[in-house]
């Protein structure tokens, strides 16, 4: 045991040294670093930021969001289109293939398996997609992103219950389409929309002669990301099958029972339950200053002698809200029995693999004292009987060695596993908390722009509407920062 116990000490020792993990309360520190340079303003360094291997994440897919979220809002729209259309072979791939490392995750750990975007997540790399080619007035190519938004929407559609997140984002494909020259298309994807939101926020047909629409995205906050925590609890033998079935009701209504026992303890002896501790992913709570209030868009300084049914006072857009953090809690909790059913499985490996290695030193303890214990009997035999005993005592060597390398295996292994398996807090931490969507149908001209929350104005700058066409304007409102310096607007 004294032999068991110095191992165990020394592998965990190098396991720690080799292991790079950078978890903490509050996410992954080099992300969170870049988020502070983002809400400075600080758009340029934020892009070197990411650069830089030691923070840059690990995984190609979850690098190239970074990459091209950033790049869109440091005006770098080439660098944004490629990283951005990166991104999307990639997450396309992996959801296509369904990539099945599964077996290296039982040892492991969830980082072990490549980063993939759920339904909301990816749905929003055509979002910024088509944001940014609509900067570089690239109309075709928007085109094409809200084509792709499409193809998700009708696929995730039964994946996603969430109807006022599908809404806002089939309006917002919509305008994309009505930008671009695609008529029909954004015709569709308006009333799919109305479908699900009921509503939509402004009129929808086309402006006339001496009108333009306005349609105003309002980013707010950052998105809720995962946050480490200790699960303890109890499952039944049952439970754990049920966490792997084919009905996601059945999945997810085991998953919150089990969530439901935490801190709980339970004698599982003497009924078919086991107790379990395991360091767990949790998604934490949105940045309250991106909830604080009732954010809209509106239109002043407009002529007096604009037609009646419009008035000569401001026009106050309405609005429609992209909830993201909903969506992405949502994706997140449809994969906790997943994530659980493979966590359990990681525990069923390293008990198994430290009984095995206990196991095993002690065979190799049995072998050497039972050769101990024949040398001394034979401690006066002479000839050919003396050199049988030299020659088992050499084979008994060998096994001892065999047990004893065999047990080191198996606790690497085992202390490797517990070492690795840490809360899986990958996520793409730059999308904002809520989109705010609003539209205005204003005369051709320049008017001012302003944003209104709980009733303050701040000011976006002057936009100029071209009469019969749409101009898109997209403002990131960065947590304790109001915003104060307009933002390009969109043709």
């Amino acid at each position: 045991m004294r032999l068991l116990l110095v191992l165990t000490l020394l592998l965990q020792a190098c396991a720690s040294a080799g292991q790079s993990w950078r978890a903490g309360p509050a996410g992954i520190p080099a992300e969170r670093q870049i988020r502070a340079q983002l809400v400075a303003g600080q758009y340029g360094t934020a892009l070197e930021s990411i650069k830089q291997k030691e923070i840059a994440p690990a995984d190609a897919l979850l690098r190239h969001l970074y990459k091209g979220l950033i790049a869109v809002h440091a005006g770098q729209n080439e660098l944004g289109s490629r990283a951005l259309d990166r991104a999307w072979e990639i997450s396309y791939q992996r959801y296509t293939r369904r990539l099945s490392d599964g077996a290296q995750s039982m040892v492991t750990g969830e980082g072990a398996l490549p980063y993939n975007v759920g339904p909301a997540e990816r749905l929003m790399i055509p979002y910024y997609g088509g944001l940014n080619w609509l900067a570089r007035n690239e109309r075709d190519e928007t085109a094409v992103e809200a084509r792709r938004m499409g193809v998700l929407l009708a696929s995730d559609a039964s994946n996603n219950p969430d109807s006022a997140f599908m809404g806002a984002m089939r309006y917002i494909s919509g305008v994309m389409f009505e930008v671009a020259g695609e008529r029909a298309d954004a015709d569709v994807a308006y009333r799919n929309a109305a479908a699900l939101l009921g509503r939509l926020p402004g009129d929808t047909i086309p402006p006339d002669s001496a009108h333009g629409d306005v349609v105003v995205l309002i980013e707010d906050g950052f998105v809720a990301r995962p946050e480490p925590t200790a699960l303890d609890f109890w499952v039944a033998q049952d439970e754990v099958a049920m966490l792997e079935s084919a009905d996601g009701a059945v999945r997810l209504d085991t998953y919150r029972r089990i969530d439901g026992r935490r801190g709980i303890q339970r004698d599982w002896r003497a009924e078919r339950y086991r107790n379990v501790s395991l360091r767990w992913p949790v998604m934490g709570p949105v940045n309250p200053e991106a909830t604080v209030g009732r954010l809209g868009a509106r239109a002043t300084g407009l002529p007096r002698q604009w037609d009646a049914a419009f008035g000569s006072g401001p026009v106050i857009a309405d609005a429609i809200t992209l909830d993201v953090s909903r969506a992405v809690r949502a994706d997140f909790e449809r994969e906790q029995p997943g994530r659980i059913a493979r966590a359990l499985a990681r525990a069923a490996v390293r008990e198994v693999t430290a009984n095995a290695a206990e196991g095993a030193f002690s065979a190799a303890g049995d072998v050497l004292t039972d050769d101990d214990d024949e040398s001394k009997s034979g401690k006066g035999e002479k000839g050919s009987k003396k050199d049988d005993k030299k020659s088992e005592g050499g084979n008994a060597g060998l096994a001892a060695a065999g047990l004893i390398l065999a047990g080191i295996g198996m606790l690497a292994l085992h202390v490797s596993s517990q070492v690795l398996d840490q809360p899986d807090l990958r996520a793409w931490q730059v999308l904002p908390d809520r989109v705010v969507v609003s539209r205005m149908r204003l005369p051709a001209g320049e008017h001012l722009v302003e944003v209104t929350r709980d009733g303050e104005a701040y000011s976006l700058g002057t936009v100029t509407v071209r009469p019969g066409t749409v101009t898109v304007l997209v403002h990131r409102w960065w947590p304790g920062v109001p915003p104060a310096v307009a933002e390009a607007p969109v043709p």
